[in-house]
């Protein structure tokens, strides 16, 4: 099972989006998905479940070491499972990170899940919490949602750091699969000035998602942009993306 974590510190540069329609855009290709919820806002989550059938979740995992397996939950789209997350989740945040396992609680916990799985992706919080740290020691590959403005360049710093200590001291396999520009206007002159910027730092995916309102409704009908409206210029993006991914994974 291949784990890719969908993370940046900062909040609003499509990290759940891109967790949800990437995740769902793999299970269309006939490969057995997991996606995995670490964030206490539970947005992903809230795309495919309703908050009444949730009995276990990403909270039980933290607080009482439950295996992911016993938390999953199958979706509407066939491929695709999750593991859900819940706003209780934010309770672990201290006192998680107060124990030696800290940073190995997910990567235990999904210690059996290796054979019923193709890929994995976890969407994590806009936070460098214990959360995003223990996707990271869990995961094979990052990928960093961003949007072409300065605040987002800020952000990338402190990220950058982050992975670079977590592969030098706990998962030296941990690859930055790439960045994905998101909410991309391509007209403006600060898209122009920032995007040289951000190649400096990480590679950036070919593919972009422009600004559109197909994400933002998809998101408000809770499903993937492909299934609320396929023809858009977004979904056809996300699609390129997620091709562009696999073909990465693939080499």
């Amino acid at each position: 099972m291949i784990i890719v974590s969908i993370a940046n510190q900062k909040g609003g540069e499509g990290k759940t989006t891109t967790s949800i329609n990437l995740a769902d855009g793999i299970a269309r290709r006939n490969k057995r998905t997991l996606l995995i919820d670490m964030d206490p806002q539970a947005n992903s989550t809230g795309i495919f479940l309703n908050s009444d059938q949730i009995e276990k979740s990403m909270y039980h995992v933290f607080n009482s070491f439950a295996p992911v397996k016993e938390i999953i939950h199958k979706t509407k789209v066939e491929n695709l499972d999750i593991a859900p997350s819940e706003l209780k989740l934010a309770e672990m945040e201290t006192r998680s990170s107060n124990t030696v396992e800290a940073p190995y609680i997910l990567k235990d916990a999904l210690s059996n899940l290796n054979n019923e799985y193709d890929i994995c992706i976890i969407d994590c919080p806009p936070s460098l919490s214990i959360f995003t740290i223990n996707a990271l020691v869990a995961s094979n590959y990052i990928i960093i949602p961003l949007q072409a403005e300065k605040f987002s360049i800020d952000g990338i710093i402190g990220l950058q750091g982050t992975v670079d200590n977590i592969k030098k001291r706990i998962n030296p396999q941990l690859q930055i699969l790439g960045a994905l520009i998101t909410q991309l206007k391509p007209q403006t002159l600060l898209t122009k000035t920032i995007v040289p910027v951000i190649v400096k730092f990480f590679r950036l995916f070919d593919t972009t998602i422009s600004d559109g309102v197909s994400v933002g409704e998809s998101n408000m009908a809770r499903s993937s942009v492909y299934t609320y409206n396929k023809k858009s210029k977004q979904a056809q993006e996300y699609e390129n993306f997620t091709e562009e991914v696999l073909n990465e994974l693939e080499k």
